[in-house]
Protein backbone atom coordinates (compact mmCIF):
# COMPACT_ATOMS: atom_id res chain seq x y z
CA UNK A 1 0.00 0.00 0.00
CA UNK A 2 2.80 2.12 1.00
CA UNK A 3 4.67 1.89 -2.32
CA UNK A 4 1.19 2.54 -4.60
CA UNK A 5 1.27 6.02 -3.03
CA UNK A 6 4.94 6.73 -2.75
CA UNK A 7 4.34 6.06 -6.86
CA UNK A 8 1.46 8.43 -6.40
CA UNK A 9 3.39 10.84 -5.30
CA UNK A 10 6.38 10.93 -7.64
CA UNK A 11 4.07 10.14 -10.54
CA UNK A 12 2.07 13.63 -9.40
CA UNK A 13 5.45 15.62 -8.74
CA UNK A 14 6.69 14.34 -12.10
CA UNK A 15 3.89 15.70 -13.70
CA UNK A 16 3.80 19.03 -11.85
CA UNK A 17 7.39 19.25 -12.71
CA UNK A 18 7.00 19.02 -16.55
CA UNK A 19 4.02 21.92 -16.98
CA UNK A 20 5.69 24.31 -14.75
CA UNK A 21 9.50 24.04 -16.06
CA UNK A 22 8.14 24.80 -19.97
CA UNK A 23 5.11 27.50 -18.97
CA UNK A 24 7.81 29.14 -16.53
CA UNK A 25 10.87 28.94 -19.11
CA UNK A 26 8.33 30.68 -21.63
CA UNK A 27 7.21 33.52 -19.50
CA UNK A 28 11.10 34.49 -18.60
CA UNK A 29 11.71 34.15 -22.51
CA UNK A 30 9.29 37.13 -22.95
CA UNK A 31 10.37 40.63 -22.62
CA UNK A 32 8.92 42.92 -20.11
CA UNK A 33 6.20 44.83 -20.97
CA UNK A 34 3.64 46.68 -19.11
CA UNK A 35 0.73 45.32 -17.69
CA UNK A 36 -1.85 46.01 -20.91
CA UNK A 37 0.53 46.06 -23.41
CA UNK A 38 0.21 43.64 -26.52
CA UNK A 39 2.77 40.68 -26.80
CA UNK A 40 2.95 39.38 -29.70
CA UNK A 41 5.43 36.03 -30.46
CA UNK A 42 6.17 36.38 -34.29
CA UNK A 43 7.42 33.14 -36.26
CA UNK A 44 8.32 32.09 -39.76
CA UNK A 45 9.88 35.28 -41.60
CA UNK A 46 10.33 35.93 -44.96
CA UNK A 47 13.87 36.92 -46.79
CA UNK A 48 13.40 40.28 -48.36
CA UNK A 49 16.68 42.09 -49.53
CA UNK A 50 19.80 42.51 -47.76
CA UNK A 51 19.69 42.08 -44.27
CA UNK A 52 16.29 42.22 -44.72
CA UNK A 53 12.83 40.09 -42.94
CA UNK A 54 9.47 40.06 -42.84
CA UNK A 55 6.84 38.62 -41.05
CA UNK A 56 2.69 39.61 -40.41
CA UNK A 57 1.23 40.42 -37.36
CA UNK A 58 -2.81 40.47 -37.90
CA UNK A 59 -3.07 41.17 -34.30
CA UNK A 60 -1.19 44.74 -35.15
CA UNK A 61 -2.21 45.70 -38.31
CA UNK A 62 -4.03 48.60 -37.01
CA UNK A 63 -1.14 50.29 -36.22
CA UNK A 64 0.81 49.78 -39.39
CA UNK A 65 2.22 53.08 -40.89
CA UNK A 66 1.32 53.91 -44.71
CA UNK A 67 2.61 57.38 -45.54
CA UNK A 68 6.88 57.24 -45.14
CA UNK A 69 6.29 60.87 -43.78
CA UNK A 70 4.12 60.44 -41.41
CA UNK A 71 4.96 56.87 -39.60
CA UNK A 72 3.54 56.60 -36.37
CA UNK A 73 3.28 53.05 -35.10
CA UNK A 74 4.18 52.49 -31.41
CA UNK A 75 5.03 48.57 -31.45
CA UNK A 76 8.50 48.22 -30.46
CA UNK A 77 10.33 45.22 -32.18
CA UNK A 78 12.23 42.71 -29.32
CA UNK A 79 15.27 40.32 -30.06
CA UNK A 80 14.94 37.72 -27.37
CA UNK A 81 14.54 40.45 -24.30
CA UNK A 82 16.26 43.01 -26.20
CA UNK A 83 14.54 45.90 -27.31
CA UNK A 84 15.84 46.16 -31.37
CA UNK A 85 16.29 49.60 -33.08
CA UNK A 86 15.78 52.21 -34.36
CA UNK A 87 11.88 51.48 -35.38
CA UNK A 88 10.35 53.68 -38.05
CA UNK A 89 13.75 53.30 -40.28
CA UNK A 90 14.16 53.52 -43.98
CA UNK A 91 13.57 50.58 -46.15
CA UNK A 92 16.69 50.64 -47.69
CA UNK A 93 18.81 50.97 -44.21
CA UNK A 94 17.14 47.97 -42.91
CA UNK A 95 18.21 46.41 -46.15
CA UNK A 96 21.33 47.15 -46.74
CA UNK A 97 23.05 48.29 -43.08
CA UNK A 98 20.56 46.23 -40.61
CA UNK A 99 21.92 46.29 -36.77
CA UNK A 100 18.32 45.58 -35.27
CA UNK A 101 16.71 48.34 -37.80
CA UNK A 102 12.77 47.65 -38.30
CA UNK A 103 9.73 49.18 -39.27
CA UNK A 104 6.19 48.51 -39.05
CA UNK A 105 4.65 49.02 -42.54
CA UNK A 106 1.31 48.12 -44.25
CA UNK A 107 0.58 45.46 -45.92
CA UNK A 108 3.87 44.07 -45.38
CA UNK A 109 4.03 43.59 -41.72
CA UNK A 110 7.18 43.68 -40.15
CA UNK A 111 10.52 44.35 -41.35
CA UNK A 112 13.20 43.96 -39.76
CA UNK A 113 17.12 43.30 -39.58
CA UNK A 114 18.72 41.15 -36.44
CA UNK A 115 20.73 43.05 -33.77
CA UNK A 116 23.86 41.19 -36.02
CA UNK A 117 22.28 41.01 -39.35
CA UNK A 118 21.74 36.91 -38.99
CA UNK A 119 19.09 34.94 -40.44
CA UNK A 120 15.80 35.04 -37.81
CA UNK A 121 14.81 31.44 -39.21
CA UNK A 122 18.02 30.03 -38.24
CA UNK A 123 19.73 32.26 -35.07
CA UNK A 124 17.77 30.30 -33.00
CA UNK A 125 16.17 33.53 -31.09
CA UNK A 126 12.95 34.84 -30.12
CA UNK A 127 11.02 37.82 -31.64
CA UNK A 128 8.32 39.98 -30.00
CA UNK A 129 6.43 42.73 -31.30
CA UNK A 130 5.14 44.74 -28.50
CA UNK A 131 2.52 47.25 -28.51
CA UNK A 132 2.90 49.39 -25.26
CA UNK A 133 -0.74 50.39 -23.31
CA UNK A 134 -1.71 53.60 -24.79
Amino acid sequence: MKDKETRFVLCAAAAVYAIYVPVALWIDARPAAAPGSIVVRLGKFDHIEGFAFATQMPALSAFEDDQATAQRSPVILYEDKKPLGPGRSIHYDVEYVGGGRYSHWKDLGILFSTSDNSNPNRNKREYWAVLPKQ
